[in-house]
């Protein structure tokens, strides 16, 4: 039989990966420069240069006081103590221009001014008083 000698490998031994990061890098700025980008198609718009604006409707809320001394809005029957309520909910609805009181000529003077001063507390939108 035939011995052959055993060789010794050196335990120094390295691999060098710098040729095999040269050609990663080499293959990827190839895919990215021949990679085809699609653009995206938008759809044309028509903007205008006028300014756009926000339609609000003018409310004109009347207020009415009978001979009880109940109060109304838009003969509706209502509290006293809402009638602030009810003036700040027309106000978000949209804009008062002018708040018409009638009130009765047998009504209380003092329900007459709480209305009046539950209103001008919410909106400073002029009132105008008459007779029911």
């Amino acid at each position: 039989m035939i011995k052959t000698a055993h060789q010794r490998i050196p335990s120094d031994v390295t691999v060098d990966m710098n040729p095999m990061l040269d050609i990663v890098f080499i293959l990827l700025i190839f895919f990215i420069v021949t990679a085809s980008f699609m653009r995206e198609t938008a759809l044309p718009l028509n903007r205008t240069d006028q300014a756009v604006t926000a339609v609000v409707p003018n409310l004109t809320p009347v207020f009415s006081i009978d001979a009880k001394n109940q109060v109304y809005l838009n003969n509706r029957p209502i509290d006293l103590d809402s009638v602030s309520i009810n003036v700040a909910r027309l106000g978000a609805q949209g804009e008062i221009t002018s708040i018409s009181l009638r009130a009765h000529p047998n009504s209380q003077h003092a329900t007459l001014v709480s209305v009046l001063d539950a209103i001008k507390a919410q909106t400073s939108a002029p009132v105008s008083l008459g007779e029911h």
